[in-house]
């Protein structure tokens, strides 16, 4: 289990630069990358007398997938700025804000 967590670190990790990045591409590639690595953390059997290691790094991943999860409220919540001010550039009246999770 522990080389499936660590490789879903690095997947949180890509994601995180990617979602910094601001690059839509490198989002959904992250995006889909981490779907797999969770896949195979939910197979993998924790080695016996690993335990206290294993809840360890899924502390540290629960933390960054929090992390992520901040920066997509964020940048969602930029992107509805956006579109209000366009919004009211044409005369239009804007949709409120967006919702997050």
């Amino acid at each position: 289990m522990h080389s499936e967590l660590d490789d879903m670190q690095a997947k949180l990790d890509a994601l995180t630069h990617a979602l910094d990045g601001h690059d839509a591409g490198e989002i959904i590639a992250a995006t889909e990358a981490l779907a797999t690595a969770a896949i195979l953390v939910r197979s993998a059997a924790v080695v016996p007398g690993q335990e206290a290691r294993a809840r360890s790094l899924i502390g540290k991943t629960l933390a960054q997938l929090e992390a992520a999860a901040i920066r997509v409220n964020v940048l969602k919540n930029w992107t509805r700025q956006r579109i209000d001010r366009n919004h009211e550039i044409r005369g239009m009246t804007p949709r409120g804000p967006a919702l997050t999770y």
